[in-house]
């Protein structure tokens, strides 16, 4: 039975992969490196281990020592843990001081790289996974009007452009107007500041890197990140079609359908014609 480890951030994702390759035959071995491994997830992997990221050194150590050697990375977890008080080991201050700028890439790529040199390749994403990556289309019952549409597709080109400088994905916009751009605070910490001066109304729009790695840092949707959406009292949330995993996607469209919340899938050509 072969084995692959996954190390595991927030969200459902993780859960999502895990008995898709259980399924498939293969033996799972969990990292949550948040310091935590979710129960359920916990219960599909034949073996888990609740490592924080600052203990990068123990996360190598406990890989090799399972015989891994395909890893991956699955879940959301804040770039402020490598910013906040917590304790990195040596390994993790050597990487993280030898870089000139401290982006997302530059970042996880500094820890993909020193997986590489241990023998441990991280694979993409999208394996197993690829029938919840939907095209274009309109999720919901709800349907976007045309204000929508305009927000939707200056959005998009927003995020792009904010995604093309390695800064964030996620932007939120309302009758023309940008009220929130994604930072070092994340996805659902943006959608909450635009709901928050939107006040009623809204549009959140999030797409994939232009130069995406598929190994990382697909953009994802899931019921967490909705109920954000919902709370935060906006109308809309639209995403990259073909390059988003939409996780649990009957449960997240019934939710969204009972909120009154249109959820978009828009591809480069939607945009390009409007």
């Amino acid at each position: 039975m072969p084995t692959v480890g996954i190390l595991a951030g927030e969200g459902n994702l993780p859960l999502v992969f895990a008995e898709r390759a259980v399924a498939h035959g293969y033996r799972i071995v969990v990292v949550g490196y948040s310091g935590k491994v979710m129960p359920e997830l916990a219960q599909a992997a034949h073996a888990a281990y609740p490592i924080p990221l600052g203990q990068w050194q123990s996360i190598i150590d406990v890989l090799k020592q399972e015989k891994i050697e395909d890893v991956y990375i699955l879940g959301g977890v804040s770039k402020r843990l490598l910013f906040s008080n917590i304790q990195l080991d040596e390994r993790v201050q050597r990487l993280i001081g030898n870089l000139k700028e401290k982006n997302d890439n530059a970042i996880i790529e500094a820890f993909v790289a020193d997986l590489a040199r241990e023998g441990l390749i991280v694979r993409p994403q999208c394996d197993l996974l690829e029938d919840i990556m939907p095209g274009p289309g309109v999720l919901t019952s709800m349907q976007p009007d045309e204000s929508d549409w305009a927000d939707i597709y200056y959005g998009w080109r927003v995020a792009k452009a904010l995604a093309g400088l390695d800064i964030g994905q996620t932007v939120v916009v309302k009758d023309g107007a940008v009220l929130a751009l994604e930072a070092i605070d994340g996805t659902d910490a943006t959608i909450a500041r635009g709901g928050a001066l939107a006040q009623g109304g809204g549009v959140a729009v999030k797409v994939a890197k232009p130069s995406q790695d598929i190994r990382y840092d697909l953009p994802t949707i899931g019921p967490s990140t909705l109920e954000t959406v919902i709370d935060a009292g906006l109308r809309v949330i639209a995403l990259e079609a073909g390059k988003t995993l939409v996780i649990d996607s009957d449960t997240l469209i019934q939710r969204a359908d009972a909120a009154g919340i249109c959820i978009v899938l828009v591809d480069y050509q939607d945009v390009a014609a409007s």
